[in-house]
């Protein structure tokens, strides 16, 4: 007779049946719209002759390192199986050296340590090409250009983009007192912050009325993607086709280490700068890590949220409560300016983009069928379905397209729950986010070394925003430990993997 489940394994149960519930509500409210669009019904197929079914007997296992990822990629992969007559096994799980996995769903992050190894096969010319379906050139330049390719050659499909956005308590910065008393301090009324400057000031207002931290705590990984983003933007100023008075040349990608040296650049004014905000913020007091619980519960008015952090903000009568307000990241309002050799004031706040997360679609160089499995990675990643994709808000799938920024393309964001208005600021958000007309973007880590880099910036700048330690003694100890961590690798060796993961051979 089977025993009954454990109550904290139904419940387990019941939450994955529920997400996969809404995974294909969303894919189904997509096809529907689909439909509608394109006119396709069921008589379009009546007369139409035998279907080709171009990989039949084709088999191929693909591993998702993410549940969720998997449940919602699965009904697509299905889809693409029985038209093309391939069988397809999805694997939960993340892929490692010497497995039988044919294609991979990585992180952003990991590409170059397979790439590194040379364990993938490179992206087929015809899929680049301009007349097949995947359309390629509406892929968004960070993506298309560097962040699926390792030496100049792309090796990977573009899957799902990050994502994050300024979230704050509307009601606490419309409060009359509130208001009275920053209109006295600084001459204005209070707003969502237009730089980080602004979001420092703001947070410090809010703590001094209420005499207790205005943000809710960081982990370690947090304040770290916290302290590159504003470094980012201290490090050089946005450039467009209208404003570059050159090419990206290798500056554009020179950021947490100079690609012609390989040495790292946390010595830099910028990055001084960057740790120097992080410091200053009002100490969070010492618990649990939940942004979206503190802004629900009042213990916190202000925080940068990633979109699944987003996804998860509490919703009355299927909506997330109007309380909740929504801005962009903003930008610095100084640089680094490289004639003058200083920090010099922006006209407007300075947003360089930081592209470090997302998801990547990857084949490996022992694939025996790697036309199909980069057509399913093409189908994935498509136009179609990756909007499928994005309407998953637990996913937190991100913008990677042009497309998922064109304002008649609302519909992708509005499974986050906010109303019309605010999922319009949602988007906007995420297009200055995306930033796509910046021609000089900062990239994060993505080499072979770049997990034991992480956790040390992670440690320096977790200790750093908590108040531990001063941001200055704080920014010599991430130096310190990330020269401990580059004398484990020959010199030679970090050179190659700096210029790979630029794209320069």
């Amino acid at each position: 007779m089977q025993q009954p489940l454990p109550p904290n394994l139904r419940a387990d149960r019941h939450r994955c049946r529920g997400f996969v519930q809404r995974v294909r509500h969303f894919q189904a409210l997509a096809a529907a719209c689909l439909l509608v669009v394109t006119g396709c019904g069921e008589d379009s197929n009546r007369n139409a002759g035998p279907v080709a079914r171009p990989f039949a007997d084709v088999a191929l296992t693909l591993s998702c390192p993410e549940p969720e990822f998997a449940a919602a990629a699965t009904p697509i992969v299905n889809s693409w199986a029985a038209r093309t007559g391939a069988r397809v096994t999805v694997r939960t799980g993340p892929m490692a050296p010497g497995d039988d996995a044919d294609v991979g769903i990585i992180p952003a992050a990991e590409f170059g340590t397979w790439a590194g190894r040379d364990d993938l096969a490179p992206v087929p010319p015809a899929l680049r090409a301009s007349d097949h379906p995947f359309q390629w050139a509406g892929v968004l330049p960070a993506y298309r250009e560097h962040l699926i390719e390792w030496g100049g050659q792309a090796r990977a499909v573009p899957l799902a983009g990050d994502g994050a956005v300024v979230v704050y308590r509307a009601d606490r910065l419309a409060a009359p007192q509130f208001v009275a008393a920053f209109r006295a301090a600084r001459g204005r009324d209070p707003a969502a912050p237009a730089s980080w400057e602004d979001f420092a000031a703001l947070a410090a207002a809010l703590a001094d009325l209420d005499r207790k931290p205005s943000l809710p705590p960081l982990t370690g990984p947090e304040a770290a993607d916290l302290f590159f983003r504003v470094a980012a933007c201290f490090d050089r100023q946005s450039a467009t086709e209208t404003t570059a008075k050159t090419g990206p040349g290798l500056g554009s990608v020179s950021f947490l280490h100079d690609v012609q040296t390989g040495d790292p650049r946390l010595g830099t004014p910028a990055f001084a700068a960057a740790a120097a905000w992080l410091g200053s913020l009002p100490r969070a007091p010492a618990g649990p890590a939940d942004p979206v619980a503190a802004l629900a519960n009042g213990d916190a008015a202000l925080a940068v949220l990633t979109l699944p952090q987003l996804a998860k903000l509490p919703r009355e009568n299927g909506r997330v409560p109007g309380r909740f307000g929504i801005a962009p990241l903003p930008g610095t309002r100084q640089f680094f300016d490289p004639e003058k050799k200083q920090l010099v004031p922006a006209g407007t706040p300075n947003y360089v983009p930081f592209y470090s997360g997302g998801r990547l679609g990857v084949v490996r160089s022992r694939c025996p069928k790697p036309d199909a499995a980069f057509d399913l990675l093409a189908e994935l990643g498509g136009p179609t379905r990756s909007l499928e994709l994005l309407g998953v808000p637990g996913l937190g799938a991100g913008p990677f397209r042009q497309a998922h920024l064109e304002r008649d393309r609302i519909a992708a964001w509005l499974g986050y729950g906010f109303d019309a208005e605010r999922s319009r600021s949602l988007q906007e958000a995420l297009r200055q986010y995306a930033r796509p007309e910046v021609r000089n973007p900062a990239y994060g880590l993505r080499g072979p070394d770049q997990g034991p880099l992480l956790a040390a910036a992670a440690d320096a700048m977790g200790k750093v925003a908590a108040g531990a330690v001063p941001p200055d003694a704080g920014l010599k100890e991430l130096i310190a430990a990330w020269g401990r961590i580059d004398e484990k690798t020959p010199a030679e060796t970090r050179l190659r993997w700096r210029k790979l993961s630029a794209g320069v051979n």
